[in-house]
């Protein structure tokens, strides 16, 4: 027993309280660095505080615990505003654990590109294909990517090497044509709308927007008859189907430009 100030008796401190005091505290931190450890989320919600905090104060990025993907994917290292969002912090963190995570590079690139880095996101997507097996999709997404923003050359080049790869795919051919129609080198677009066109299964699937892109470039070089004889043949395909207003106004317009004796849209069209 001691006295205390108002001479009162009271009951000495515990020993016993004082163990069980800092056996809690020390219980709380181990659960905390446990947490830390084995949740993901948790440690994702962690980063994306301290990006926000950076951001708001305009700092730099914070030291780079995303150096290694952003040196795996060939990009510069994301601004601290990028990073502070989950939708650009939570697939980093994921491709951080699993580097050729398929699903974790397209929620990174979408996330890009709903904050307006459509090229950042299009480079991500090369980078990955670079160091990632199987990944022609995501060389095709980049190249997909490039030509949206204009970037025929790097357009052109990611087709070309997805081409040398899967020489009869319909699809890289098609990006292939788009990028050189893109770049105004219509006679070679023609060629690969061609091959597009050509190389799919059943031709009765393929899109009407090729054939209109062909016509295009036909246009182009000054041949409006074989313009017209694109969606004639687009047409012969499902002819019940696709002898509409619209298809036989496209023939008209295409034959004002200086084309004669086209076959009725019901006639089987010339071979393109």
């Amino acid at each position: 027993m001691q006295i205390d100030r108002g001479d009162r008796i009271v009951p000495a401190p515990s020993t016993q309280k004082g163990r069980l005091s800092i056996g809690a505290v020390v219980a709380v931190v181990a659960a905390l660095a446990v947490a830390l450890v084995t949740l993901p989320d948790l440690r994702d919600f962690l980063r994306r505080e301290a990006y926000t905090a950076a951001s708001l104060v305009g700092a730099q990025t914070p030291a780079d615990e995303y150096a290694p993907i952003y040196a795996r994917l060939e990009v510069e290292p994301l601004r601290a505003g990028l990073v502070a969002s989950p939708k650009i912090s939570a697939p980093l963190a994921k491709l951080l654990r699993e580097p050729c995570d398929k699903r974790a590079i397209a929620a990174l690139a979408e996330g890009l590109i709903i904050e307006g880095e459509d090229r950042v996101a299009a480079r991500t997507y090369r980078g990955f294909a670079a160091a990632c097996p199987e990944s022609a999709m995501e060389k095709g997404k980049a190249g997909e990517l490039f030509l949206r923003i204009g970037d025929t050359d790097n357009a052109l080049a990611i087709a070309d090497s997805l081409i040398s790869e899967q020489p009869v795919f319909a699809d890289f051919h098609y990006l292939r044509a788009r990028a050189l129609a893109a770049a105004k080198r219509y006679d070679a677009a023609i060629g690969e709308f061609k091959t597009s066109i050509e190389l799919f299964h059943d031709r009765a699937m393929v899109h009407e927007r090729l054939f209109l892109e062909l016509a295009n470039a036909y246009v182009a070089v000054g041949k409006p008859c074989e313009a017209a004889l694109a969606i004639l043949s687009w047409v012969a395909l499902d002819p019940p189907r696709r002898s509409t207003s619209g298809a036989r106004k496209r023939v008209e317009e295409y034959g004002a430009l200086g084309c004669r004796n086209l076959p009725a849209l019901d006639d089987q069209p010339k071979k393109l």
